[in-house]
């Protein structure tokens, strides 16, 4: 017998503009058995709410966008929350879908930007989507049904996703225990591993730590002059304002999009002074993605100096946790403190 899988469609969209639209986006996904989600998160654009959105884009198996002629209000770090949304699931690695209105110039003037700073971050996120992702046009809210049930069908042919599988189709009670003896046998290597690992470390005074430096890389979107284009850069920072920056939000475990996110908002509020020195012309700077290999350049170098260590994973949980040491703890404090 077959097993009936679900895919999990979460749907990224500014909110008064696209209310009809939306609605025939969901009635398309339903009648595909698909499950969508993240529309209603957050009608009015609260970036409290932040975290949840971030968690609930990790757990879905695709990311649908559907864009009609209106850039949407901004978020804390200058983006709109259907661009950061977006920003966030291509750094994730979700297979993306832009649905984009064929001629947002000819909608109603409520359905478009009002001002020339509108309309410019509006036209340069739409050139970013057909630039990065597989792109489909709509003209009127019914042809979303039969345009998304044709894009959806070649999105899951070409980027095959886990998707959601009944338990009841899964396994039997009998392999359902295996699972978990073998879970808690994995959970028991990790500690093991983790434990020799500590005691393996090279010394510390090998080790680059405290008021030594390290060049993060990025990538960015810098606004000259009205105009965006997509530029690499890089941050010098010390290991103590690292350090400063991470060991806060590690108190308890935190997955590794955590961490990043935190390294990406303090590389935000030095990034126009970095791009500056190549492109002195530059007024803004925004959608900081901290490059893979400085990222785990900086997991690698507080591993080995023991102010992390890697958590076990939990029976159901996917994604990576860290947390931080008693020796980390110590040195957060060290930096942290206020002195009199």
């Amino acid at each position: 017998m077959s097993t009936e899988r679900k895919y999990q469609v979460f749907i990224s969209s500014t909110f008064t503009d696209l209310q009809e639209a939306r609605q025939e986006l969901l009635l398309s996904l339903l009648s595909m058995g698909m499950i969508p989600t993240g529309m209603e998160l957050h009608p009015g654009g609260s970036d409290s709410q932040w975290g949840a959105i971030q968690q609930v884009i990790s757990e879905c198996d695709y990311y649908l966008v559907l864009v009609g002629g209106r850039y949407g209000s901004l978020s804390p770090i200058g983006l709109s929350y259907t661009h950061r949304e977006f920003v966030y699931a291509a750094t994730k690695g979700k297979p993306v879908l832009a649905l984009l209105h064929d001629s947002p110039e000819f909608l109603s003037p409520d359905k478009r930007e009002q001002t020339r700073e509108g309309e410019v971050r509006f036209n340069d996120f739409r050139q970013l989507l057909q630039n990065k992702c597989m792109t489909r046009f709509w003209h009127a809210p019914a042809d979303l049904g039969d345009v998304a049930r044709k894009a959806m069908t070649q999105l899951v042919d070409k980027h095959p996703a886990s998707g959601w599988v009944r338990a009841t189709q899964g396994a039997d009670s009998a392999s359902q225990q295996e699972v978990v003896r073998l879970t808690q046998r994995i959970q028991e290597l990790e500690r093991e591993k983790e434990e020799l690992t500590a005691g393996y470390r090279p010394p510390l005074e090998t080790l680059a730590r405290g008021t030594d430096t390290v060049a993060l890389r990025y990538s960015c979107n810098v606004y000259i002059k009205g105009d965006c284009k997509v530029s690499n850069a890089q941050s010098t920072l010390t290991w103590d304002q690292i350090i400063a920056c991470l060991a806060p939000q590690m108190l308890n475990e935190v997955p590794e999009s955590v961490m990043r996110q935190a390294l990406e908002e303090m590389l935000a509020s030095r990034a126009l002074t970095d791009v500056q020195l190549s492109m002195p012309k530059a007024h803004a700077v925004r959608n900081i993605v901290l490059e893979t290999d400085s990222f785990s350049q900086v997991k690698v170098q507080l591993r080995a100096l023991g102010m992390i260590r890697k958590c076990p994973r939990q029976p159901g949980q996917s994604q990576i946790t860290w947390q931080l040491t008693p020796l980390g703890d110590q040195a957060m404090t060290q930096v942290l403190a206020r002195r009199r």
